[in-house]
């Protein structure tokens, strides 16, 4: 892959995921299969405005799923929200990578 977030185990899975559930048009399954097959960085990827409005609609979708939680369901979320930022955190900022 091409460095950074993407050398993340989860990244790596959520990533194929992606790529391998959804179809060609869809932007967030291109964007996956463009960065795992080293066509383009994480990073060059959400540059096109495509990818973006993928990625845009995908986020409100998921915050507006959220609102269903229960309240244990949304700590259990904001616990690994917690997690993955410090871990982000502490990424080589000189590494060059997608972080």
């Amino acid at each position: 892959m091409n460095g950074g977030i993407m050398n993340e185990p989860l990244a790596q899975a959520v990533m194929r995921h992606l790529a391998d559930t959804r179809g060609k048009d869809d932007p967030l399954g291109s964007l996956a299969r463009s960065v795992l097959s080293g066509e383009s960085t994480l990073r060059g990827a959400v540059r096109s405005s495509w990818y973006g409005e993928g990625l845009a609609t995908a986020a409100a979708d998921g915050l507006r799923a959220q609102d269903s939680f229960s309240f244990d369901q949304r700590a259990a979320v904001e616990r690994d929200a917690a997690r993955l930022r410090s871990r982000s955190d502490t990424a080589d900022p000189t590494s060059g990578g997608d972080q």
